[in-house]
């Protein structure tokens, strides 16, 4: 019998060892990174008041410019931690929140700036106002929360609800065209970060023209790690916060 060698079969088994090997590589490299940071906890947890006891707020929105209360739907994420809760604030909503638990909250108004925010239920805190701005050229939103998968630009499905509410504002606002513009943390090289923060705005941009978004409305942006929110990140939510992505009015 002939002995045919297999080096088919022993070339594959070394390109597969090779991909598993920088895949370890890498892995090894995103926990070092990461190891110095905390798992970011509401600040009130570690307090002298800490409690277990729901922290009851009123959330009222008004103008930002005039102070004028404003009658609006209010989008939260954390309220029920299975659905998306919409409450119909008028002036003023009482509301009942865990202080363990981390908030979203997304207002669209014709005429306002698309409002997002993340906040922890703050035991000193009894009334919360949401200021909505009057749309004018310039104005510039975080979207909370766009979450990409680590060194990519795959959007989360968690980032839906803010992706929905960014196309309702445009909706809603048909003269409005914007700027997308991500942001990255540091990699090692300007140009890969650069890169990288326009590839996830690009994701954004993407999901907005598969809506029906006239691309003429939209323009995309990377600033790299030019702009971080948190330079010396003491958490890994402080890192992934300067992964973000960024709003700009350019034309109302």
């Amino acid at each position: 019998m002939n002995y045919t060698p297999m080096t088919s079969t022993t070339s594959n088994f070394h390109t597969h060892s090779k991909e598993v090997f920088c895949l370890i590589g890498m892995l090894v490299l995103c926990l070092s990174s990461w190891s110095q940071f905390t798992v970011e906890r509401s600040p009130w947890l570690d307090g002298p008041e800490i409690t277990d006891e729901p922290i009851n707020q009123r959330w009222a929105v008004s103008n930002d410019e005039t102070n004028e209360a404003l009658h609006v739907e209010l989008i939260v994420e954390g309220i029920n931690p299975r659905k998306i809760v919409r409450l119909d604030v008028d002036r003023a909503l009482e509301v009942s929140l865990q202080p363990f638990r981390r908030y979203t909250r997304i207002c669209v108004e014709p005429d306002y700036m698309l409002h997002t925010d993340r906040i922890w239920a703050d035991p000193a805190t009894t009334i919360d106002t949401l200021r909505l701005r009057p749309l004018r050229m310039g104005l510039e939103v975080d979207l909370e929360p766009i979450e990409f998968t680590p060194g990519a630009s795959q959007i989360y499905h968690t980032s839906i609800p803010t992706l929905e509410a960014l196309y309702a504002f445009l909706v809603v606002n048909p003269t409005v065209d914007i700027a997308v513009v991500g942001h990255e943390h540091p990699s090692p090289t300007t140009s890969e970060t650069a890169f990288e923060s326009r590839e996830r705005a690009r994701a954004v941009w993407e999901y907005l023209v598969t809506k029906g978004v006239s691309p003429n409305r939209l323009a995309v942006e990377g600033e790299g790690s030019s702009r971080m929110r948190f330079p010396e990140p003491k958490s890994i939510e402080e890192a992934e916060a300067n992964r973000r992505v960024t709003v700009r009015v350019t034309h109302y």
